[in-house]
């Protein structure tokens, strides 16, 4: 194995974690307390990846390894943890070791940050996503309050990728990007459409309250 590729035992999820988003989970199924209990007394992350078409021994290539940094133990055996995205990887090789859970050999794959992101693109990307969380609260009728984006590229790329309430192939499509550029640029795409999105249910929302409040106003 290259010095550079980490055995990384893995947890396919039907969950696409980014670096620096927490992940609680609750730990039941006897082969991943085995995994779980092994981690936390190597202190070694595990690989979280998405799961393909409910099969969990042929996952997605690309994850985030978890570090766990809670860990609460129930007395049949069972745990809820915890956990933080610390690294994206790409998975070289997948096999079931002897516990029963998948380990993969896994290189670590960084967002690539090496051109510099037009400024253009990061503040377009900030003042849609604060459209988009200012929506999604008014229609969720729950109150968010947003002061302050990151202002480094990558940290609003990943703060912005985690936002996002879109499908899981999705999410998956943007862990899967390479550089930080075209993560913003995929991410401007889509909230566009979902604000377009947000803006026809809020006027079908509207429009069937106004229709409600005549019915009644005919009586």
């Amino acid at each position: 194995m290259r010095a550079d590729v980490m055995e990384l035992p893995l947890f396919p999820l039907n969950v696409v974690l980014f670096p620096g988003q927490t992940l609680p989970l609750h730990i039941f199924e006897p082969r991943y307390r085995v995994m779980i209990q092994r981690c936390i007394e190597e202190s070694q992350p595990f690989g979280v990846v998405l799961a393909q078409d409910d099969d969990d021994t042929a996952p997605h290539a690309i994850g985030t390894a978890a570090r766990i940094t809670q860990v609460e133990r129930l007395p049949d055996g069972r745990m809820n943890i915890l956990t933080v995205g610390v690294e994206r990887f790409v998975l070289q090789n997948i096999y079931r070791g002897d516990d029963e859970y998948l380990i993969g050999d896994a290189l670590f794959y960084p967002f690539k940050d090496d051109t510099p992101v037009p400024a253009g693109l990061l503040n377009l990307v900030i003042s849609r996503l604060r459209r988009y969380l200012s929506q999604l609260a008014v229609q969720s009728g729950v109150k968010l309050k947003f002061d302050q984006f990151p202002n480094d590229a990558a940290a609003m790329a990943v703060f912005t990728a985690i936002a996002l309430q879109v499908p899981l192939d999705t999410k998956q499509e943007l862990l899967a990007m390479e550089s930080i550029g075209e993560l913003l640029t995929l991410e401007a795409d889509l909230l566009k459409s979902e604000l377009l999105m947000l803006s026809i249910m809020a006027d079908a929302i509207k429009s069937a309250d106004d229709n409600e409040r005549m019915i009644f106003s005919r009586n």
